[in-house]
């Protein structure tokens, strides 16, 4: 009897020592997670850097290429940021105001501390004038929306970037026409100031009031990414950019999901799109919209994976993407991607790169 409760309390030892480094182990990667426990693989930079060759790499440095897209959290984001864009040769990143909902993925967050990363960015571009541009954004709903602006604006802000033409945004979190008659004064005194917008718009559900607001507002510079999400029906793209001189667009498409069905849906009609990238030469600017984060941190390697694709597919006849964007995508996206597929690059002549990759960008925000 002495004997088998002994055998009992070293089984009970083993299991509750099991669920302790179990909860240890939890928490842990929770911490790693949140950020707060990197590995030294996180700050390493991409093996695919190597395989770059030096004309590549001798022609990038001359265009010296401005990213006109993209979202940090936080200033604890900055080492990484500045070694991302050493390593990629990029000269200069344009900084969007950002709520918390992007960077978690959750509605719970809502459209919530944007006001913060504002002046994150904000203090960010102060820092380092020849690294970073600052655009702040607004809520549609605060009735102090056009003094926010003005305050950021006079504290170091290049323009104001927009969510409510966001399907999602709209549905969730404001619920008001892009051309609400308080909105309208924003654009107006951005059209006043020459304050440039980046405005995200789904060209097809809002087609109507986005142009309203371009025909109200004729010398309102608009840069409204991802192919005006109309990378499907190029025709409506370049009719917008036929009727608007004012009006720009990215190639940037955001969440791994979205970049791999659009690096698809141009690789699949390759031709027609070479021929409006050297056609709007002049109206597209280069961006990648990676959302780097300290929540899930996202590595240097796969940053500087993300960024190095996009400039195969401006670049490159043919090209793969890296394993880690694929890791990225949602479970159900992934498992309907060709991971081996070979995709078929714009291979843009040095003129048209060099306008995408710089000068438009220079022309809205200066230097």
């Amino acid at each position: 009897m002495i004997k088998k409760n002994i055998k009992n309390k070293k089984s009970d030892l083993w299991f509750y020592t099991l669920i302790v480094i179990a909860l240890i182990g939890m928490f842990l990667w929770y911490l790693r997670q949140i950020g707060y426990l990197p590995l030294w693989i996180d700050y390493q930079p991409s093996p695919i850097l190597q395989s770059i060759d030096s004309s590549s790499k001798e022609k990038r440095a001359e265009f010296k290429i401005i990213n006109a897209h993209e979202h940090v959290q936080s200033p604890r984001n900055l080492p990484l940021l500045l070694k991302v864009m050493e390593d990629c040769q990029l000269d200069k990143m344009i900084l969007l105001g950002t709520p918390k909902y992007t960077f978690y993925l959750s509605t719970k967050y809502g459209f919530e501390d944007y006001d913060k990363n504002n002046q994150d960015i904000i203090e960010m571009s102060e820092k380092y004038p020849d690294k970073f541009i600052a655009l702040c954004t607004i809520n549609p709903l605060d009735e102090n929306k056009l003094e926010k602006l003005k305050k950021f604006i006079e504290a170091g802000a290049k323009g104001l970037k927009l969510y409510n033409g966001h399907g999602f945004f709209y549905d969730n979190f404001f619920k008001i026409p892009l051309d609400d008659p308080e909105m309208m004064e924003v654009y107006k005194y951005c059209e006043e100031k020459g304050i440039p917008i980046l405005y995200h718009v789904n060209s097809g559900r809002f087609l109507s009031q986005f142009e309203h607001i371009l025909q109200t507002f004729p010398r309102l510079t608009v840069i409204a990414p991802h192919f005006i999400l109309t990378s499907s029906n190029l025709f409506r793209l370049k009719q917008l950019l036929d009727t608007y001189p004012n009006l720009y667009t990215d190639i940037s498409f955001g969440h791994p999901d979205y970049q791999v069905a659009g690096f698809k849906r141009i690789s699949q009609n390759i031709s027609a799109f070479r021929n409006f990238m050297m056609e709007y030469k002049n109206r597209v600017l280069f961006g990648t919209d990676i959302v780097i984060t300290t929540f899930r941190a996202k590595s240097r390697s796969y940053i500087d994976e993300v960024i190095l694709s996009y400039f195969d597919l401006l670049e490159k006849e043919e090209f793969t993407l890296p394993e880690s964007i694929y890791q990225k995508m949602t479970k159900k996206a992934r498992e309907s991607a060709d991971q081996k597929m070979v995709y078929k690059g714009l291979h843009l002549d040095e003129d048209t790169l060099r306008m995408i990759y710089r000068e438009n960008a220079l022309r809205i925000f200066g230097k």
